[in-house]
């Protein structure tokens, strides 16, 4: 492999801060974010389509960053997340005593966003008993708390988001056909990954700077052969993925200030760490929604393995603030399995937090 620098990629590093909205290279991406300015000016009802991992709330909150409302405050609640009568508690807030527990009133993020703007994240599971009330909130911005009588006005700007085809909700009677076309003002789909690679090198530029920055990590540059596998990966799980791909590269990556290939792991024919770790009982156990702990694929034979093993555990360590519990939660691990490997590492010389102790750490 080449080490020419002058054809090394650089990392766009020390840009945190830069909207990841504004990231847009292709034509359709660039439209996208045009009609997005010009809707942020108004105070209609925005639907954001699209799948899942597309990045429907960046987009949304790219709206409110470039509206009227952008110092007000800006309030998202996933509708999946919530069982019915939690939900409501949540959008309306309750009186004391509205139900067994309610031991004092809450006020629900309509009115904590008064002036600003709610997100509605996955508006399409929200239970169908739940939604009449919701409608009245979109079409009067008004409404009234959980077990209370006084009527109370709204001054919201609102942005739902969804990965189901609404319309088919509706045809099925999952979803309020009066509560889509009040919710449907100004619709907006967001594109998957794959129809628009020309944004694939930018992010990932972006994000790999981004975690370059986070993680102290001396990686300043990518190979054109690097690069060139990202473009050509279809990316199923749309940005979400690559935000993945590019945090476990740097980790990976360690003390070299190149990101290669083997740093990218994409090979889907890959046996996993799970698969052969199971000889001393380490696995990684991730949720692809919601990754917690870094995912990694290798070929059989990989000498590099038990090093991986033990940057995964350190880096989600890490992550977690020391925290045992949550880190072995996150490998998918057991506590007493953990504290082995964290002794081991300390034999290593590695500063890490003492295994058999509430704190200190391990000396180099």
């Amino acid at each position: 492999m080449g080490r020419d620098e002058d054809v090394w990629m650089p990392l766009a590093r020390g840009v945190a801060d830069l909207p990841q909205a504004t990231i847009a290279s292709e034509e359709v991406m660039r439209r996208v974010l045009a009609l997005a300015r010009s809707v942020a000016r108004t105070p209609s009802t925005v639907l954001l389509l699209g799948e899942s991992g597309v990045g429907k709330e960046v987009l949304a909150r790219f709206i409110h960053e470039h509206s009227p409302r952008a110092d007000a405050p800006f309030i998202g609640i996933n509708c999946a997340a919530l069982t019915s009568s939690l939900l409501e508690s949540e959008l309306f807030g309750h009186e004391k005593g509205a139900f067994s527990g309610a031991i004092a009133r809450h006020i629900g993020i309509f009115e904590r966003a008064h002036g600003g703007t709610i997100l509605l994240d996955e508006v399409s599971e929200v239970p169908l008993e739940t939604q009449a009330k919701l409608l009245r909130v979109v079409q009067e911005r008004a409404m009234t708390r959980v077990g209370g009588e006084e009527e109370i006005e709204l001054d919201i700007r609102i942005i739902a988001t969804t990965n189901r085809d609404l319309k088919a909700a509706v045809e099925a009677g999952a979803f309020r056909q009066d509560l889509f076309y009040r919710l449907n003002v100004f619709p907006l789909r967001v594109p998957p990954l794959r129809e628009r690679p020309g944004d694939i090198e930018a992010l990932a530029l972006y994000y790999l700077g981004m975690f370059a920055d986070q993680f102290g990590s001396p990686a300043h540059s990518i190979t054109p052969e690097a690069l060139a596998q990202l473009r050509g990966y279809e990316f199923p799980g749309n940005v979400r993925e690559l935000v993945n791909i590019c945090e476990r590269a740097i980790i990976l990556a360690g003390d070299d200030e190149v990101i290669r290939e083997e740093h990218l792991l994409l090979d889907p024919d890959a046996l996993s760490v799970t698969a052969l770790a199971e000889d001393d009982g380490l696995g990684f156990v991730v949720d692809v929604e919601r990754p917690r702990a870094a995912q990694v694929a290798f070929t059989p034979g990989d000498d590099q393995l038990t090093d991986v093993r033990r940057k995964i555990v350190l880096a989600t360590l890490e992550r977690f603030e020391g925290n045992r519990t949550r880190t072995a939660e996150a490998l998918g691990v057991s506590i007493r399995t953990l504290r082995n490997k964290l002794r081991d590492y300390r034999e290593l010389g590695e500063a890490v937090p003492d295994p058999d102790g509430s704190g200190g750490t391990g000396g180099a």
